[in-house]
């Protein structure tokens, strides 16, 4: 019987699939990728597609082989970095030593890191020799949301392939058969930004429309420096909440664009709060805001209090405002 994956047609369909599987179908499976993408649950389906295609001629999903790699049961293909935390040079060490060796049930030997962006650069170093000098039939796949934390050293010795945005109508389609209701399905697709991670997260939120409407009053009643303290206890900033928050903001920012630019917003049931917000942030201060919500997720990945994230969210928010105008 043939395993489901979360949006197989759709990364299927991607040029980033279509890429790595001709070289695979080729015979020039490359020794080293690195996948651009911040769509995390995209590249999960994707990693899974290019395991399965380098043991299986159709990456079929039903096969002895398929059915391994679907339940992470193959010794010989290993995920690495899935979590947020630091990959240490310690554990670098042990990736590369076991790269070297016979792969347990002989052929090709596959190492995926899904973070990449969460790797040291003492740890990338570490593992600059083996792509430099890669062992036959190993090949590393590494995914990060941005190539900014990678070395240029490891850049130059990958082939770099992208994941991009899938269309609105792709990602409803995707959402539907995973089993997302209808109507969450096209609120997720609409609001996604092209990213199934991102729709799947708007498509899940049971009080989406509140957490919208808190993050659109929060932009607007926060007119100066003197209002973030009536705002940093507010549940919105509580540590279990602050990077939905984030994702919120986030989105309101980007309707504020599309709004100045004259294009349909995606919180269409926000307009007026969106014509409000667009009169007092700028096209730049609301580009810039996007900026600070970035920083924000990095300080939070670097383990910063989360009232001390928000208080720093809204002050520069305040400060790119005015210094935008």
């Amino acid at each position: 019987m043939k395993e489901s994956l979360r949006y197989e047609k759709e990364i299927r369909e991607s040029s980033a699939f279509r890429t790595i599987e001709s070289d695979i179908r080729r015979g020039e499976f490359s020794h080293a990728y690195f996948i651009l993408s911040e769509d995390k649950d995209a590249v999960d389906t994707l990693f899974a597609l290019i395991a399965m295609r380098a043991y299986c001629d159709s990456a079929c999903g039903a096969c002895k082989e398929c059915r391994k790699i679907l339940l992470r049961s193959k010794p010989d293909v290993k995920y690495l970095a899935e979590g947020s935390d630091n990959f240490s040079v310690k554990e670098m060490t042990e990736v590369t030593e076991d790269a070297g060796l016979t792969a347990f049930e002989g052929g090709r030997k596959l190492y995926f890191f899904k973070n990449f962006e969460c790797v040291s650069e003492q740890s990338q170093n570490k593992l600059l020799k083996t792509l430099e000098e890669p062992f036959d039939g190993v090949h590393f796949i590494l995914s990060a949301v941005s190539s900014a934390t990678v070395l240029q050293t490891v850049l130059s010795r990958v082939k770099q392939v992208v994941l991009s945005a899938f269309s609105e109508e792709s990602i409803k389609e995707g959402l539907i058969a995973s089993g997302v209701e209808k109507e969450k399905a096209e609120r997720g697709a609409r609001l996604s930004s092209g990213s199934f991670t991102k729709a799947r997260a708007f498509a899940a939120d049971e009080d989406f429309a509140r957490h919208a409407s808190e993050a659109a009053d929060l932009l607007v009643g926060l007119k100066g420096s003197a209002d973030v303290h009536n705002y940093l206890k507010n549940p919105i900033f509580s540590k279990e909440r602050i990077l939905s928050s984030l994702s919120m903001i986030e989105l309101v920012m980007s309707d504020v664009i599309r709004y100045h630019a004259s294009l349909p917003i995606a919180l269409r049931e926000k307009e007026e709060e969106i014509g409000k917000i667009a009169e007092m942030y700028s096209l730049s201060a609301a580009g810039e805001a996007l900026n600070v919500t970035l920083k924000c997720r990095e300080r939070l990945k670097a383990n910063c209090i989360a009232q001390n994230v928000a208080d720093y969210l809204m002050l520069k928010l305040v400060e790119v405002k005015y210094k935008c105008r």
